[in-house]
C-alpha cells in the first residue's frame, strides 16, 4: 500500500511540473515573437521614414512609382500629380510577417 501512493505522488508531482513547464515555454514563446514583431515594426517605421525624407529631396517630374529592393521589406512608394502638388503613398511590408505601414505625404 505504500508503494502505491509514492507511485501515486509521483505521477502527481511529475504532472504538475510538466504542465508548469509548458505554461513557462509558452510563455517565453509569446515573449520571443513579441520582441520578433516589435523589432520588425520598429525596422520597417524606419524604412518608411527614410523613403519619406528621400522623397522630399527628390524632383518628382515624370516619376509615378519609387521602388526599394529589400530581403525582409517590400519596401515602395506611388505618386500622383495635380499640378504642381503631388500626392505620396508610402507603403512598407514585412514579406515574411504581417507588418505593415502606410502614410500618405504630400509635397508642393
Amino acid at each position: 500500500m505504500k508503494k502505491a501512493y509514492t507511485l501515486l505522488l509521483t505521477i502527481i508531482l511529475i504532472t504538475i511540473f510538466c504542465i508548469l513547464g509548458v505554461f513557462i515555454l509558452e510563455t517565453k514563446s509569446l515573449k520571443s515573437i513579441n520582441l520578433t514583431n516589435q523589432y520588425l515594426y520598429i525596422q520597417a517605421k524606419n524604412n518608411k521614414n527614410f523613403l519619406k525624407d528621400y522623397i522630399k529631396e527628390l524632383d518628382l517630374k515624370d516619376i509615378n512609382h519609387i521602388k526599394i529592393d529589400d530581403e525582409l521589406f517590400d519596401i515602395f512608394a506611388q505618386i500622383e500629380s495635380k499640378d504642381s502638388i503631388y500626392t505620396i503613398d508610402i507603403f512598407v511590408k514585412a514579406k515574411n510577417y504581417n507588418i505593415s505601414l502606410y502614410e500618405r505625404v504630400t509635397k508642393e
